[in-house]
């Protein structure tokens, strides 16, 4: 049940509806709505279709232990969003977050 609510968190993330996720993970939408549901167990091949579609590290996905707390979802979002950033875009990206948070 930990992988299917990790699933279900990374997926809220993206902002990817069930249907989106299956279909990036070339899974069919049914079935996957059964995994992220826990109702059905996946092969380690399918947790690896899912894992690439939400673009997370196969162990990230299959970790047992708590979801962040919810005060530090920011964070967690932030880091995945960086981690999606081009190398040569990185520091623009760094510059403007540096700005922002001058302002407060």
């Amino acid at each position: 049940m930990a992988v299917a609510a990790r699933i279900k968190y990374f997926r809220h993330v993206r902002d990817f509806s069930q249907e989106d996720l299956a279909l990036r993970a070339n899974i069919n939408p049914a079935y996957f709505g059964q995994v992220e549901r826990g109702l059905k167990c996946p092969t380690i091949d399918t947790l690896y279709k899912i894992a690439r579609a939400l673009d997370v590290p196969l162990p990230e996905l299959l970790r047992t232990d708590a979801l962040p707390a919810s005060s530090s979802d920011g964070r967690l979002r932030l880091k995945e969003l960086l981690s999606r950033v081009p190398e040569d875009k990185l520091d623009k990206v760094l510059n403007v977050i540096e700005n922002i948070v001058d302002l407060f």
